[in-house]
């Protein structure tokens, strides 16, 4: 149990380290295409350059105000009780509501109008354009009538010259324009100025970009192109803040566009107030004119009664009652007060049931529910006048708030009737009262009782002048002292330049840098099937590695070992000439095949300088040129022979005639060729003669090697198999494909009994795995 465990943990730690080389080796290969990464970042940052360049900035403005909203506590100037109770200030709104009126597209069209923020002037260089506004600009365009803008349209302006030009269409003609004047263009009204508050540093801008192009938009078109690049949002859920943002390709025209849009928040909440307060004072006025009129019959009849009578003064006793009455004469009158304001206000419904009118609201009735009902009917009716002048009858919005006020309506009149019925009852009850004191004042002479009465009924009108005079006095004073229901917290102010933004363009431009090559890289790894490296072979092939043999670029001859190399792939042939002593047969190894799954993977280049270091030990080595289809092994060395292999193994014949020996090699190194091309290479390795020849080579040699075609390809590989020792499979870095290790491991499978074993060769050759040779540049 012990054992195991060492066994599991030294697996463990040997994973760990094969890990770790290979994300050296990986990370070394993505060092080695820094070209790669050089040319991505040039490309990316040149780019980012040119977008940082042409791409026409946006610019952004804010602005903060803070809202009467009673819930929230946003208060204002006047919340104190002296103010409150003359209704001063209004009665205090909702957040929600006045973002929404905010992004009102009523109110955004009056801003458009405002600012002319449905023409966009834009100015013509050799690549980009670039909006223009205000002071950046060297005319102004005046539109009489802006609303017959009926669809999109482009025109052109030059400015070069002095004599200006205007284009209406890109093939349309110029059009010379003489400034101040008007003209007239698809029913649209217009005429250019030129700007005096041009700046003089524009001058020499003027001079190189002298077009112009002139876009305009529908008013409703550019209010919805204004409501998308608006934001509009509270600060917080608990305050009344509300923050205000908005783009545009311009930052001066972005501020003046959320000036304006404040300004004209702030007049229409005015405005909607004054109205109610205005419909007051004009109620009062009626009124007053009528009681003014009844007061003066009144004090005419006193005068006369008393001309009339020579009366100067009355009784103790009609002064007692007089005061009595006074009481009475009141409490009379504050009811008929009350009948009469809610007559007046019951006939108003009446009368204007069919085309309903705003509703008078400070009339002195503390009656809440009566309040509440007339500012929801007067804020409906104000509504019904804004969508009118925009809506045909039969909008659905108008409809429905028709039906809204009409329903309010029926709930007023309600109100109003249970209210006249209670007033009723209270002036029956006044009247009682007050017939029970004319029962006493009719002890009195008829005179002093006549002057009585008479002195009454203008006490009544007097005292109903005077309230009705207060309350006029009160809606003025409110009028006067009416203020918005917002204050500015952060007036409008550019807030700089939103995009592009140079630091995150820049930083894309380097993460994309980076991250293509890497991309790229990757992919072509993970599509990559040819063989890599030695790791790859370790993995998925069961054959044993024997070594590795690193790519020649400069190679004069095919032999690259002899007796004074000391070269890299000559220490590796040494190399792997020492692996194969350590193998399993050992000293038994005499024949060695050497084969590949393809052509071009370097089996015979392996094989000439395998042999060549068993040579330089001073051992006789003889290569058998065994690939009879396309022999290439002699002639690759220069060298001729006709006779050769295929001519044993049919006629026979004297080996020692048809070797051919390589010089330098004190007669230690020859090659047995391959003869004419045989029709029948395979059955001739299956005939009689290929042992005998075997056997006889055997006896003049130390080391055989036999180099045979590619095994994939041919079975003559397979069939020379039974003669050889071990078999050495050679395998090319970056062109052998991964599926010949399947192929290989297959083989081992049909031939346990024979040793198969693999070389990498041409390491080195590709930058994608120079990692793994550059461990032998020593």
């Amino acid at each position: 149990m012990i054992e195991n465990s060492s066994t599991q943990q030294q697996h463990y730690l040997q994973d760990q380290q094969d890990e770790v080389i290979n994300v050296k080796g990986w990370l070394f290969r993505l060092v080695r295409v820094w070209p790669w990464f050089v040319t991505s970042l040039l490309i990316c940052f040149a780019a980012a350059w040119l977008y940082l360049r042409y791409t026409e900035p946006v610019y952004q403005a804010t602005a903060s105000i803070m809202i009467k909203d009673e819930k929230k506590g946003g208060g204002s100037a006047f919340d104190n009780p002296l103010l409150k109770e003359l209704n001063f200030g209004g009665k205090g709104k909702l957040v929600e509501n006045e973002i929404e009126v905010l992004h009102s597209i009523d109110l955004l069209e009056a801003v458009v109008l405002r600012e002319q923020l449905y023409l966009t002037v834009k100015n013509k260089g050799r690549i980009a354009t670039w909006t223009s506004y205000g002071a950046d600009l060297p005319f102004r365009v005046e539109m009489a009538n802006p609303d017959t803008i009926d669809r999109s349209y482009t025109w052109f302006l030059n400015v070069a010259d002095k004599t200006w030009k205007l284009r209406f269409s890109k093939e349309g003609r110029d059009m010379p324009v003489k400034l101040g004047e008007w003209y007239l263009f698809k029913n649209m009204r217009f005429r250019i100025w030129p700007n005096i508050d041009f700046h003089a540093k524009s001058v020499a801008q003027l001079e190189a970009r002298p077009d112009y192009i002139l876009y305009l938009r529908p008013v409703e078109a550019a209010a919805a192109s204004l409501k998308g690049s608006l934001e509009v949002k509270a600060v917080g859920k608990l305050a009344s803040v509300i923050s205000l943002t908005l783009r545009d390709f311009h930052g001066a025209r972005a501020t003046a566009a959320l000036r304006s849009l404040i300004e004209l928040y702030n007049q229409q909440s005015l405005v909607d107030k004054n109205l109610v307060t205005t419909n007051t004072i004009d109620f009062l006025n009626d009124r007053l004119a009528v009681m003014e009129r009844e007061l003066r019959s009144v004090e005419s009849d006193v005068e006369g009664f008393k001309r009339a009578n020579n009366v100067t003064d009355v009784s103790s006793e009609a002064e007692l009652y007089l005061d009595m009455a006074k009481d009475i004469d009141r409490q009379k009158a504050e009811q008929e007060t009350k009948l009469n304001i809610v007559d007046a206000l019951e006939r108003e419904l009446l009368l204007n049931q069919d085309n309903p009118r705003l509703v008078p609201s400070t009339l002195g009735l503390a009656e809440p529910s009566l309040a509440i009902l007339i500012q929801r009917h007067n804020e409906l009716v104000l509504q019904r006048g804004r969508l009118s002048e925009r809506a045909g009858i039969k909008n659905p919005a108008l409809l429905d708030l028709e039906a809204q006020i009409k329903d309010i309506r029926i709930s007023l009149l309600e109100n109003v009737k249970n209210l006249k019925a209670a007033y009723t009852i209270a002036l029956d009850d006044v009247k009682r009262q007050d017939t029970r004191l004319r029962s006493r004042i009719g002890n009195i002479p008829s005179m002093e009782k006549n002057l009585v009465q008479i002195s009454r009924d203008r006490s009544v009108k007097q005292q109903i002048y005077l309230y009705l005079l207060q309350k006029r006095e009160e809606s003025a004073v409110t009028l006067a002292g009416n203020v918005n229901d917002s204050r500015t917290i952060e007036r409008a102010r550019p807030a700089g330049l939103v995009k592009p933004q140079k630091n995150l363009v820049q930083g894309i431009a380097l993460a994309v840098a980076l991250l293509v090559p890497f991309l790229i890289f990757v992919v072509m790894d993970f599509f990559d099937n040819k063989v890599g490296n030695s790791r790859d072979i370790e993995i998925k092939c069961q054959a044993p590695m024997l070594g590795e043999i690193s790519f020649v670029r400069k190679m004069q001859t095919p032999i690259q070992i002899r007796s004074n190399s000391r070269t890299v792939v000559a220490e590796q042939l040494r190399s792997i000439r020492t692996a194969i002593s350590f193998t399993g047969k050992a000293e038994q190894i005499k024949t060695i095949l050497i084969s590949s799954h393809r052509p071009g993977e370097g089996k015979s280049f392996t094989s000439l300088n395998l042999a060549a270091s068993y040579a330089l030990l001073n051992k006789k080595v003889v290569i058998l040129e065994f690939d009879l289809r396309k022999p290439r092994l002699l002639r690759n060395l220069g060298l001729k022979k006709d006779a050769g292999i295929s001519t044993l193994l049919t006629r026979g014949g004297n080996i020692g005639d048809m070797l051919v020996e390589i010089p330098g090699y004190n007669g230690n190194f020859w090659i047995l060729p391959t003869g004419p091309v045989p029709p029948n290479p395979a059955e001739l390795i299956l005939g009689p003669r290929m042992p005998q020849m075997m056997e006889e080579l055997k006896k003049q040699f130390d080391y055989i090697i036999i180099d045979t075609p590619p095994f994939s390809v041919v079975t003559d590989a397979t069939l020379l198999q039974q003669f050889a020792d071990i078999s050495i499979i050679v395998l090319r870095q970056g062109y052998s494909f991964k599926e010949s290790l399947a192929d290989i491991n297959q083989r081992l499978s049909r031939f346990p009994h024979m040793p198969i074993y693999t070389v990498l060769n041409g390491v080195g050759r590709n930058f994608k795995y120079s990692y793994y040779s550059a461990k032998y540049a020593y």
